[in-house]
């Protein structure tokens, strides 16, 4: 049941990534961390501003230029929690709840409403790092939450 469950998530997430590179994305899925430019690239494909060829160097670098991360980082860069749940917060447009708004979205209150929501394991820490599967099943979590995306056997 836990295989046929994996499988139907990396399913999904290959989905949702739209035309990404599967080369990529295996490439993710087989990561035991994630990096800060696989995160990168799912979000700046996902944002459309980069193509599904773009490198991790290439998207951390649209990214940083059009202000959607504080600070340049570099690719091979391990990904925590709370600058995932940072990213995914900004492109799915999450409310959150009063800290949230009033700090704009930040790392600690976007890990926290993305916990609050489900997206995160409850005993996830923030500072802990992400595998490459987790950083796709977290993203397919948000497609569903927070976007029009809905799984069905139409």
């Amino acid at each position: 049941m836990k295989k046929f469950f994996i499988s139907l998530v990396i399913l999904f997430s290959i989905h949702s990534l739209y035309a990404q590179s599967a080369t990529v994305v295996t490439e993710i899925l087989n990561s035991e961390k994630a990096t800060f430019g696989q995160l990168c690239y799912i979000v700046a494909v996902h944002e459309g501003l980069v193509r599904d060829s773009a490198s991790y160097t290439d998207a951390i670098d649209v990214l940083f230029q059009k202000g959607q991360i504080p600070s340049y980082a570099y690719e091979d860069a391990y990904v925590p929690y709370a600058n995932l749940a940072y990213l995914y917060a900004k492109i799915f447009k999450v409310k959150g709840g009063l800290m949230f708004r009033i700090f704009h979205g930040a790392p600690r209150y976007a890990f926290k409403q993305l916990k609050y929501d489900g997206i995160i394991s409850e005993n996830a820490l923030p500072d802990s790092l992400v595998s490459g599967q987790k950083l796709l099943d977290i993203y397919t979590a948000c497609m569903i939450k927070y976007s029009d995306f809905k799984l069905s056997a139409e």
